[in-house]
C-alpha cells in the first residue's frame, strides 16, 4: 500500500510525465530488466526470456492539475487533500495500473510492461497518443495484453466502444464470478488503441 500511496503523490498531468517516469525507473533499478523508450516517451520493459510473454500496460498521465497532495487513509478509502484541506484527485486512473505493473515486474519471472504517455484526452487533443504512436512490433512475442484502467472495481472490459478486445474463450468466467466481476463494454483506452 505504501508504494501505491507514493504513486498517488506524484503529479503526472498529461504531457508532463517525467517525474513519474523517473520514480518508476528508480523503483525498478534493482530488477534485471531490459528497458526501452521511444520518441513519444513511452516505456517498454521486458523481464525474463520467453517465447511468449504476458503483457500489462498502463498509462503514466492523469487529468488533474498540478497540486501538493497529502494522502489520507481511512480504510478502505485512500484519498488526498491539498495544503488547505480540499480534496484533490490522485490520478488513480491509472496509478492503480502502474502499481499493478510494478508489482508484477517484482513477482513474475517473464513479463512485458508498456507504460504509455498521454492517454488522457487533454482539451481538444485526442487521447491515447502514446499507444497510437508506438511500434507494434514490440508486441510480436506477446500472448495477451491486459490493462487495469477502469473506474470502479467490479467489471472486466471485453469490448471498448465498437472494438472487441478478446474472444469469449479468453474470458475467465469462473475467476470473474469468484471475485464478483462482470464482463462489460467500456470506453476507449490504450488496449483499444493497440487493437485498433
Amino acid at each position: 500500500m505504501e508504494l501505491l500511496k507514493e504513486l498517488y503523490t506524484i503529479n503526472s498531468k498529461s504531457g508532463k510525465e517525467d517525474k513519474i517516469k523517473k520514480f518508476i525507473l528508480s523503483y525498478i533499478s534493482n530488477i534485471p530488466l531490459h528497458i526501452e523508450t521511444d520518441e513519444t516517451g513511452n516505456l517498454f520493459i521486458t523481464k525474463g526470456n520467453a517465447q511468449l510473454y504476458p503483457c500489462v500496460v498502463a498509462h503514466l498521465d492523469e487529468v488533474h492539475e498540478l497540486s501538493t497532495r497529502i494522502i489520507i487513509e481511512i480504510p478502505p478509502i485512500v484519498c488526498a487533500v491539498n495544503e488547505v484541506g480540499e480534496r484533490v484527485g490522485v490520478g488513480a486512473d491509472d496509478k492503480n495500473g502502474i502499481w499493478i505493473a510494478l508489482k508484477l515486474l517484482e513477482q513474475c519471472e517473464n513479463i512485458k510492461v508498456a507504460l504509455f504517455v498521454e492517454e488522457e484526452k487533454d482539451g481538444d487533443k485526442a487521447g491515447c497518443r502514446g499507444s497510437k504512436a508506438c511500434d507494434l512490433s514490440w508486441f510480436d512475442d506477446v500472448g495477451y495484453v491486459l490493462e487495469c484502467d477502469r473506474k470502479g472495481g467490479d467489471d472486466f472490459v471485453v469490448q471498448a466502444k465498437d472494438i472487441p478486445l478478446c474472444s469469449f474463450d479468453f474470458i475467465p468466467v469462473e475467476l470473474l464470478r469468484k471475485y464478483n466481476y462482470w464482463p462489460i463494454k467500456g470506453g476507449s483506452t490504450d488496449v483499444a488503441a493497440l487493437k485498433r
